[in-house]
């Protein structure tokens, strides 16, 4: 009997935790699904600065010097294309990957801090190149992501970052760092020689800030 009792709450206990993960990856596709329509309407400031409010995050407008941390609080009528959004934080929020589109043409995003998003990894790199062109990135935070080694040597080509954070990133903590890519982080330091970069907590590889 006891062995029957414990089967069936250990099945239950596996439904209930296999609907949680639907239920919790239905919410994150919602969250970061990409509304073409709306970014071609709005212009690409509202929507990016939605995506990050709907996810959990705070955003800053250059209009004001005030975090904005909930959507509601977000204008809902027309958005005037003077606004521009000009800092995020995503820290400890579900940002994905694939919402990273949402910022691919922001040209005066200043600073962006993804700290502890779990599910941020490699592929969103590609989408920070347009506030890198136009030379407003100064600030990422991609402390404890799914950021890879090959990841972090991309990040060398954000040319006009000046304080970059890659503690705690899967990277760093790939076993294969010191003996397979020993050159990688003086090859960081080379290509982004004005850029303070944060390899673990309190050690800094470079400082010229």
């Amino acid at each position: 009997m006891t062995s029957v009792c414990t089967r069936h709450l250990f099945q239950s206990g596996s439904k209930r935790t296999g609907f949680r993960n639907i239920i919790g990856y239905a919410r994150r596709w919602k969250n970061n699904r990409i509304d073409e329509q709306r970014m071609k309407y709005m212009g690409p400031d509202k929507p990016a600065a939605e995506w990050i409010l709907l996810n959990g995050g705070k955003v800053r407008m250059s209009n004001s010097n005030k975090w904005i941390v909930s959507f509601w609080e977000f204008p809902q009528d027309n958005f005037s294309r003077d606004f521009k959004l000009t800092h995020i934080d995503a820290s400890n929020t579900e940002v994905m990957s694939t919402g990273f589109r949402y910022i691919k043409n922001i040209p005066y995003l200043q600073s962006a801090v993804f700290s502890n998003c779990k599910y941020v990894d490699d592929d969103a790199i590609q989408y920070l190149h347009g506030s890198v062109g136009s030379g407003s990135l100064k600030v990422l935070n991609l402390s404890r992501t799914r950021i890879s080694l090959l990841g972090i040597e991309q990040l060398a080509e954000l040319k006009s970052l000046r304080n970059l954070d890659i503690s705690g990133c899967a990277g760093m903590l790939d076993p294969h760092l010191d003996s397979h890519n020993s050159g990688l982080l003086d090859f960081l330091k080379a290509e982004l020689p004005k850029c303070s970069i944060v390899l673990q907590s309190g050690n800094v590889l470079q400082d010229k800030i």
